[in-house]
């Protein structure tokens, strides 16, 4: 099953549906946060940035922060794409 928040946002960087209980949906949030953006400013984990992976994942927050680094990959591509971007 699909996650239409995921299929959505895999065409359009910036749309604003989450599902709820969807990792993909989660991660992709935390990509867009500005946990994740100071944490990547620092080039170090910043701890609220840990502390927002260890809310949803819990003690697997380092498998969360590997589902966070390929959602924010995909974003960036999408909004440096003519398609991807908001018009």
């Amino acid at each position: 099953m699909s996650c239409p928040n995921c299929d959505l946002a895999a065409v359009r960087a910036d749309h604003p549906g989450y599902t709820a209980n969807c990792r993909e949906c989660l991660a992709r949030g935390i990509a867009n946060g500005p946990e994740f953006w100071r944490s990547r400013q620092d080039g170090a984990m910043r701890p609220e940035y840990v502390s927002a992976l260890k809310s949803i994942w819990g003690e697997d927050w380092e498998a969360g922060n590997a589902a966070v680094k390929p959602a924010h990959v995909r974003l960036r591509a999408l909004r440096t794409s003519l398609q991807g971007a908001l018009l």
